[in-house]
């Protein structure tokens, strides 16, 4: 059985050396091999380099670090509620052995919905990362501000480092304003903590509309956030449906 659940888009770019690479981005199912590759992607670069985490102090600690890593292989910070991942990959005309170049991770969340489950963490350096998390998404809900009965939630978007720079954050980005079109969903939103993420989406055509400085979160949180950018900025892009 394929492992691809649906396929979006196909586009070019031009490599680094000159060459150009056929690409396509696919939603794929969850039980299979290449949703572990995400995870391991998700894990070796969104964690390790994702403002909120190194600001918690998670890579620091091999406690917290072996305590992230069960939760992102358990799944249970990625696929609660109703996932859907995208990854970008090759297309070489094979569904059933898939690189992951890039992936985009989201929960489709309804109002309705009970609360998630609350994890049970045991360093203080996770139990920090949940608690800026936590208190970033009361600071800003977009399915509070826009009254959405139905939304796409943020659970991040990943590019392997010697594909960055390609355009691949960018389509992931546009997939996402497919996705939210066939679920008539007039509004998608995340929080973009790095210059990639936040060149990514301006070029996609998303508007900032909430910016906290990261000099503000540090004495809020009592934390130290990497210099560069100097803040991050909740981003959404408006979709017609």
């Amino acid at each position: 059985m394929s492992v691809v659940l649906k396929e979006w888009s196909k586009f070019s770019v031009a490599a680094k050396d000159g060459s150009v690479l056929n690409l396509r981005t696919v939603e794929i199912l969850l039980n299979t091999s290449v949703m572990d590759n995400v995870l391991q992607c998700y894990l070796n670069y969104f964690v390790t380099e994702e403002a909120n985490f190194i600001a918690a102090r998670v890579l620091e600690s091999e406690e917290a670090m072996d305590e992230m890593a069960q939760i992102v292989r358990s799944r249970s910070v990625l696929t609660d509620d109703e996932p859907h991942i995208v990854v970008c990959c090759f297309d070489n005309g094979n569904d059933d052995n898939i690189e992951v170049l890039g992936a985009s991770i989201m929960a489709l969340v309804r109002k309705d919905n009970p609360p998630p489950k609350q994890l049970e963490l045991k360093s203080k350096e996770c139990q920090k990362l949940m608690e800026i998390m936590g208190n970033l998404m009361e600071i800003y809900d977009e399915m509070k501000v826009f009254d959405l009965n139905l939304c796409f939630s943020d659970r991040g978007l990943v590019v392997c480092p010697e594909y960055r720079g390609l355009g691949i954050a960018q389509e992931l980005l546009k997939v996402r304003r497919l996705m939210c079109k066939e679920y008539g969903i007039p509004v998608n939103g995340a929080w973009m903590t790095s210059y990639g993420t936040q060149k990514a989406a301006e070029r996609d055509g998303w508007e900032t509309v909430c910016e906290l400085l990261y000099e503000d979160l540090e004495k809020k949180f009592h934390v130290i956030y990497p210099k560069n950018p100097p803040s991050t900025k909740f981003m959404i892009a408006r979709i017609s449906i």
